[in-house]
């Protein structure tokens, strides 16, 4: 049977209102009585956002796929009348916005995947995701990017690239604010099924025809990689050029392993550029 094949085209317009919200009380399951980093400070303002989306996906399966292409390019331009900056960014990170009511910024998105089966068992999943600042005056706060933490790269913390360090303004303080302009992943995974073979109820062998009531299907051994980096753009220290990536050899990398059942998974990686302890995952959908 061929996967099926389609390619969809998809404009949105979109007019949002950000602003800040009041402090909340979270909850979480685990580590509730520690106190929650506050949400960082964001660019105030009406932005009108104008979205095409373009993707072309040959998967077998949308939720679990073992062969097929995804791919996907998604083009944003937002505009502001109004914008109100928030102050105590340096322009090491970041160029003055402008309010003279002509602020505009544009964002670009790849997001390319592979889906193989090498095996009646196993299969290799490959992800090439790209995107950030492409024109247009600097990013607001809230449009801002990073890398680290349970997704994609598992074997580090939270933002741990996010080009914050020149940011020493006490507004900030604690918050692990994402300020980089673009982002480049790559992820890589084997997957082996382990057939569990179990059921209950099932047929007798003079009714062959009969379903077993209940099957338990066995989980996805997996094992990853995943390397990546977040950068500004721009001329001066610790910036590139508009037409330039960051060189493989400043790239964050980890390996790992997991237990995927359907979705749900339990992930260890361990970050290999970097001294960071051995981190656990516990996920509720597939990596990609």
């Amino acid at each position: 049977m061929q996967p099926e094949r389609s390619l969809r085209f998809d404009i949105e317009a979109r007019h949002d209102w950000q602003t800040t919200v009041k402090s909340r009380d979270p909850w979480t399951v685990f580590r509730n009585d520690q106190a929650w980093r506050p949400n960082p400070p964001i660019d105030d303002g009406h932005y009108t956002t104008l979205t095409g989306l373009v993707t072309f996906d040959t998967r077998n399966d949308r939720r679990d796929p073992t062969a097929g292409w995804f791919l996907r390019a998604r083009f944003e331009n937002s505009r502001s009348k109004d914008v109100t900056p928030q102050t105590g960014v340096p322009t090491a990170v970041r160029a003055p916005i402008p309010t003279d009511g002509s602020y505009a910024f544009s964002r670009l998105f790849l997001d390319f995947r592979r889906y193989t089966r090498v095996s009646p068992s196993g299969r290799i999943n490959l992800r090439v995701f790209a995107g950030g600042w492409i024109g247009g005056d600097p990013l607001p706060l809230q449009q801002r990017l990073s890398t680290g933490g349970p997704d994609p790269l598992a074997g580090y913390g939270f933002r741990h690239s996010g080009c914050n360090g020149d940011i020493i303004d006490p507004a900030f303080g604690g918050t692990r604010l994402a300020a980089c302009d673009r982002v480049i992943l790559a992820q890589a995974e084997y997957r082996g099924h382990l057939s569990l073979h179990w059921s209950y109820g099932s047929s007798a062998p003079e009714d062959e025809g009969a379903k077993s009531r209940f099957s338990l299907q066995g989980p996805d051994l997996v094992v990853l990689a995943d390397a990546g980096q977040a950068w500004l753009v721009g001329s001066g220290p610790g910036r590139l050029a508009a037409n330039r990536l960051p060189t493989f050899g400043s790239w964050l990398a980890d390996l790992g392993l997991g237990i995927d059942w359907g979705g749900l998974g339990l992930y260890v990686a361990q970050a290999v550029t970097a001294g960071e302890p051995l981190r656990f995952t516990l996920r509720l959908d597939h990596r990609f």
